[in-house]
């Protein structure tokens, strides 16, 4: 899996190799979310978002550059959407349009393996619908080292900035309080230096030449994404480090 990365500034976002544009109305809404949030009881949030206890914590916390991402925070990332694509805030664990409950951060939310994408009910109705990019520089794992968890940091080689397929979903409450996009990272087997350093699994660093085909989700099937994503990836090597 993915558990965290570290959020890219807007001149590394300029580099993508991909037109979007800013989505302005995401992010009113996202503010909007926050304000409702610091007006708002612990007992309301927990009734209007469909918490299973009460915050600890906010709930619409957005990461800036060069910070870390953790579940259930907010980050920016590019979604196409009725044909264009556009950056928005995504929260990092996806939250089913239909979803009564907010599931806990156990439940793995945050990543899609790629050999289940066609099996999961949270995952089979957003392939070949609602595809993203997430970008970020480095990513964060947890190894076993002596007994002992530890995280570990991989940065790309020679790279100063990555993406993965991210799979998306809009959320609003039954009483329209609050709305909020959020996604879930695509995994795969781990790349041989994420492997060796003790974990199984790895974001897919996407193939730039394939962005915009990822990107115009419904010109494939389910299947034939799923076989799509087994190739089209960057080659590059990570190193890395422990995480500061």
């Amino acid at each position: 899996m993915c558990y965290s990365f570290a959020v890219p500034g807007d001149k590394l976002l300029a580099e993508l190799p991909i037109v979007f544009q800013s989505d302005s109305l995401s992010w009113d809404q996202l503010r909007l979310d926050q304000e409702w949030e610091k007006s708002s009881s612990k007992e309301e949030i927990k009734h209007v978002l469909g918490l299973k206890g009460q915050p600890r914590v906010s709930q619409f916390r957005l990461v800036g550059p060069g910070q870390r991402v953790y579940p259930r925070y907010f980050a920016p990332g590019i979604v196409c959407d009725e044909g264009k694509n556009w950056l928005r805030p995504l929260r990092y664990s996806i939250r089913p349009s239909n979803s009564a409950w907010d599931l806990s951060t156990k439940y793995s939310l945050y990543n899609a393996r790629l050999d289940r994408l066609l099996e999961a009910k949270t995952w089979r109705p957003l392939i070949g619908h609602r595809h993203g990019i997430l970008p970020f520089t480095s990513f964060f794992e947890w190894v076993e080292r002596k007994g002992k968890k530890i995280q570990i940091q991989f940065i790309p080689e020679g790279r100063s900035l990555m993406w993965a397929p991210i799979l998306w979903d809009f959320w609003m409450s039954p009483g329209k309080e609050v709305g909020y996009f959020s996604c879930t990272l695509i995994t795969d087997d781990p790349a041989p230096e994420v492997k060796a350093a003790g974990h199984d699994r790895s974001p897919i660093f996407l193939d730039a030449d394939f962005m915009e085909a990822w990107l115009d989700a419904e010109s494939n099937s389910a299947e034939g994404w799923q076989e799509f994503l087994k190739g089209h990836r960057e080659t590059v090597a990570y190193r890395h480090s422990l995480a500061a």
